[in-house]
Formats: structure tokens, sequence, C-alpha cells
């Protein structure tokens, strides 16, 4: 029994880890990067998302402006895949972004993306999140308006 445990628990990690592989995005999210780009960072799993329909929530933050450009880059390299998508740009560069991506094992998969840098009344930082589950992702927008 427990080496069924232990099997099914690592195919749900191969899972998670899977999901958002081929994603440029996914580096951010390892430790050794975060501490490159100065990221704060949150991941959660399991009970607390349950009243949002979520399985995965993984953001990143950052004030360092060396690397905004970098990270907008990646994003925008990963919303060509995106199966539905929400943008707003300030003066050419991109303020903010819902993406939606093809589901996989049933579930939706999301990239938001906010560069606040660019308006002067909000704080220099850019966040950039990742998440997983079932709501569509208009039932997301209006969940965290």
């Amino acid at each position: 029994m427990k080496r069924l445990i232990f099997i099914l628990t690592m195919c749900l990690m191969a899972t998670i880890a899977n999901a958002q592989k081929n994603m440029e995005i996914s580096s951010l999210f390892k430790s050794k990067e975060r501490s490159r780009y100065g990221f704060s960072a949150a991941i959660i799993e399991g009970k607390s998302l349950k009243k949002y329909d979520l399985t995965l929530f993984k953001s990143v933050t950052t004030t360092k402006g060396m690397w905004f450009d970098e990270l907008e880059g990646m994003v925008e390299n990963d919303s060509k895949a995106a199966i539905d998508k929400e943008c707003g740009y300030i003066n050419g560069k991109l303020y903010y972004g819902f993406y939606q991506f093809k589901p996989e094992n049933g579930k939706y998969r999301y990239i938001f993306y906010r560069n606040s840098s660019l308006r002067d009344d909000e704080p220099d930082e850019v966040t950039i999140v990742y998440m997983e589950g079932y709501p569509t992702l208009e039932e997301l927008k209006k969940m965290f308006r």
C-alpha cells in the first residue's frame, strides 16, 4: 500500500510539473531562477483553492526593473499558444494579460501578467501568475476583480 501511495504521489507531482514544462515562464518557479530575478514567490495547492475551483496557483513578483523586458518577452512567447486572451498595453508595452491555454488532464491552464511600473500611480513591479483548474477565463476574471 505504501508503494502504491508513493507511485501515485510521484505521478501527481510529474503531472503538475509537466503542465507548464513547455512554457518559458516555468523556469521562473524554480528556486534558483527566483533568486536570480529577485522574486518573491507563492505556490498554493490544495484545500485553500477549492472555493476558486483551482488546483494550482503559482505567483512570482519582482521589483528588479532590469528584468521587466525579459519577463514580458517570456509571457509574450508563451501567449502564442493561448486559446483565449485579453491584453492591455501602455506606450507599446504589455501592461496586463490574461491567457488561457488548451486544457490538460481536464484542467484549464492560465497565465496572468501585470507590469504595474507602466503607471505612475502604481508600484514598480511585475507579477506573473500561473493557475490550473476548472473555471473558464471569464469566471476567473470575475473572481479576481
